[in-house]
């Protein structure tokens, strides 16, 4: 938005279609002008809502790929996809639930199943890759794409992530579209980043899993964008020189 080594991911089709309609939403409404900031009890409620998830830690879902390896029996070690019945296939052990539980519970299970084949079965899970735990980032920012979530992950730290701000990026007014499951699908607020960037705020929202972070163009970008595909491209004649960068 650390960050930077937060890797790309695949982007679940769920979650591409949480993408468009987040990309239609803002290009409808227009992030400059009418999406509106977080009031104090959206910030209060999204403030609850990451604490919750720091609390309980991450949860492993279908879809995610877990490394498993064994300290003093590193034959078997191994990389394991969560099926969709939340279960994996584990080496020598086979079928064991995955789905619902911590990494270090998964850790702990395997240790109870291998105990009577292996000694000190010592046995380290954690996630190598996600499935749709990710974070997307787009607009004006370098590689605009999906990023694995971790906790405490911020819309700037995302950002860097993905390749830092474009010249052509209204850092002022980042939009972030949240799924909310309820009436409203989708909430979509402004962000100002500027005040992250320039004068050292504090951000006030940490990002959750599926969030998008959306940074549109500033106004003399969307102009200029907008002589090129209206003007010189239809008369070469009429070319004017745009600034560099944008």
């Amino acid at each position: 938005m650390t960050s930077s080594r937060s890797r790309p991911v695949r982007r679940p089709r769920g979650l591409a279609a949480a993408v468009l309609a987040a990309v239609l939403l803002v290009a409808g409404c227009g992030p400059s002008t009418s999406v509106q900031p977080f009031s104090p009890a959206e910030l209060a409620r999204m403030r609850q809502e990451s604490a919750e998830v720091e609390r309980r830690g991450y949860r492993i879902e279908p879809g995610d790929t877990l490394l498993i390896k064994y300290t003093f029996h590193p034959e078997m070690d191994q990389e394991a996809m969560v099926r969709p019945d939340g279960n994996i296939s584990a080496t020598r052990v086979g079928t064991v639930p995955a789905a619902g539980m911590t990494a270090t519970e998964v850790a702990t299970a395997l240790k109870q199943k291998t105990s009577d084949r292996l000694r000190n079965p010592e046995v380290v899970v954690s996630i190598s890759r996600y499935g749709e735990r990710g974070v997307y980032v787009g607009g004006e920012v370098g590689r605009p794409g999906m990023l694995v979530y971790r906790k405490g992950l911020t819309a700037l730290q995302a950002v860097l992530a993905s390749g830092g701000f474009l010249p052509t990026a209204r850092i002022d007014s980042v939009v972030l579209v949240r799924q909310t499951g309820g009436p409203e699908p989708l909430l979509a607020r402004k962000i100002d980043l500027g005040r992250v960037v320039h004068d050292g705020e504090a951000e006030t929202v940490t990002l959750l899993p599926q969030d998008i972070v959306f940074v549109p163009r500033t106004r003399i970008a969307n102009a200029n964008i907008w002589v090129r595909q209206h003007v010189t491209d239809l008369f070469p004649f009429l070319r004017v020189p745009i600034p560099p960068g944008l």
